[in-house]
């Protein structure tokens, strides 16, 4: 399946892919920005500097960056629904058009043999199948992907000894 999309669509499967990996990647990235936010807040606080405008200055670039990162995450999470939609579209009429032919070439004594209901049900609940493959499982393989390398590597980034200690957890 893979292969026939990556052929019929050669340029929208990457992009569509990179609008995926970069707006699951965004969805990782807030836990980094609040624990910078954090620390800036904690140290004021620690070193008893009530002065809270000069910590809104370090804090708001900050915030801004990520919502403006949360803002190009949602133009991403359109515009990659939008080429889903039609990349499923275009794909499962092609897939309709082969298997329509594959039927004419069948021969006579192939449908005297099996229901044509029978045979019109398959071709329907498989052709369902992949639009469900294709439009909402693997752009959501992708995401849960990217998201759970991200949350992996920002936990690497924030305690070694503590990831590991995860990963033997999980493991065993």
């Amino acid at each position: 399946v893979m292969k026939l999309l990556i052929r019929s669509y050669p340029v929208l499967i990457p992009v569509t892919a990179l609008c995926i990996i970069f707006s699951a990647a965004v969805s990782a990235v807030p836990a980094v920005f609040q624990q910078k936010v954090l620390a800036i807040v904690t140290g004021y606080m620690e070193s008893g500097n009530t002065d809270w405008a000069s910590a809104a200055r370090e804090i708001v670039p900050k915030v801004l960056i990520l919502a403006g990162l949360y803002l190009l995450s949602i133009l991403l999470v359109t515009l990659y629904t939008q080429l889903m939609a039609y990349i499923t579209q275009g794909f499962l009429n092609k897939m309709r058009q082969t298997l329509f032919s594959g039927m004419q070439d069948l021969p006579i004594k192939f449908f005297d043999q099996n229901k044509h209901g029978e045979i019109m049900s398959r071709y329907t609940n498989d052709i369902d199948t992949l639009r469900q493959l294709v439009g909402q499982s693997l752009p959501t393989l992708i995401r849960t992907g990217v998201i759970v390398l991200g949350v992996f590597f920002i936990m690497l980034w924030f305690s070694l000894p503590l990831t590991c200690i995860l990963v033997v957890g999980v493991t065993l």
